[in-house]
């Protein structure tokens, strides 16, 4: 049976050190409990490394590499973690712990022998918001939507999360703010390190990937509750984020949706839709910024269907 001393949690952040100050504090009260708590910082400053050294707590353990990069960073951590370890819990550095997540983690583990990943619950508010067309859309292009007591994969584009989630569900994805695996995973499976940055789907490739290898290996919660405050500091600007949200979908696709005949005509089925999906919520507002929004989309479709073989080779 697995109990909290078997977990060590990876965090890695950047220029976040108030945030990074928020989630430690959320959890502060197990940390004693825990085996270790791996900070992994890729700062341009040194505000969180004054701040962890501040803590003066020895089960937190600060790193720092020069190259900010999520997926790096995560795989660092793997490295670095002490032969103790069970079981790894990733968390973004902008999320808040209920007081018994770690113990709602740990009860899947010890539920299920063959899990090899569990992922807690969270819904913004803003999601739960929807345009019942847009909805409509989004299910008959296989775009990312909300389904009850469901986390599936449609597309290289599409995936599902609960609208609400009433029970333990297997998954098919488990969305990165957190998500914590056994550690023998990490013998099969690593980060794809060509998903540079803040690494906008890294987290649905990783956990696809075990899906597909180990069908039923994955869990979601609704016990082990928190709140992704969602941190805008540091996000990228919204030309730059539109080119790193095409490009590695399209490598996505290359690595993980190409495989068939179906599957290649998927593909496109989905960018049609994603396409007129954009096109529709411009024309319904007409604001600047969603003529902004569509002007970027459609430049970083261009320059990706126009460099095909460079981002199947991970080069964006």
């Amino acid at each position: 049976m697995y109990n909290l001393n078997d977990i060590s949690v990876v965090i890695p952040t950047y220029n976040r050190a108030e945030d990074i100050k928020k989630t430690i504090d959320s959890f502060k009260k197990v940390i004693l409990r825990l085996n270790e708590v791996l900070i992994i910082d890729q700062s341009k400053n040194d505000e969180v490394e004054r701040l962890i050294k501040s803590m003066k707590d020895g089960k937190i353990k600060y790193f720092h590499i020069d190259v900010p990069s999520l997926t790096k960073a995560r795989n660092f951590g793997i490295k670095n973690l002490s032969k103790k370890s069970s079981i790894v819990v990733f968390l973004d550095d902008d999320v808040t712990l209920d007081k018994d997540y770690f113990n709602e983690v740990l009860k899947i583990f010890n539920k299920f022998p063959d899990a090899l990943g569990v992922g807690g619950y969270y819904l913004p508010p803003e999601k739960k918001k929807t345009n019942l067309v847009e909805t409509a859309l989004r299910r008959l292009f296989l775009i990312e939507h909300l389904e009850l007591n469901n986390a599936r994969v449609l597309s290289s584009y599409g995936n599902t999360y609960p609208s609400r989630l009433t029970k333990t569900i297997k998954s098919q994805w488990i969305p990165g703010f957190n998500m914590a695996f056994k550690i023998g995973t990490f013998d099969e499976f690593s980060f794809d390190e060509n998903l540079s940055g803040y690494a906008l789907a890294e987290d649905f490739d990783f956990s696809y990937r075990i899906y597909k290898k180990h069908p039923g290996a994955l869990f979601i919660s609704p016990d082990a509750k928190l709140v992704h405050r969602a941190s805008i500091v540091e996000r990228h600007p919204t030309e730059k984020a539109s080119y790193m949200n095409q490009t590695h979908h399209f490598y996505l696709n290359f690595k993980n949706f190409n495989s068939s005949l179906r599957e290649k005509l998927t593909f496109f089925w989905v960018i049609f839709g994603i396409s007129l999906l954009r096109t529709i919520q411009f024309l319904s507002t007409l604001k600047t910024a969603d003529k902004l929004k569509l002007k970027y989309y459609f430049k970083s479709l261009a320059y990706s269907l126009f460099n095909l073989n460079r981002i199947r080779k991970g080069y964006f």
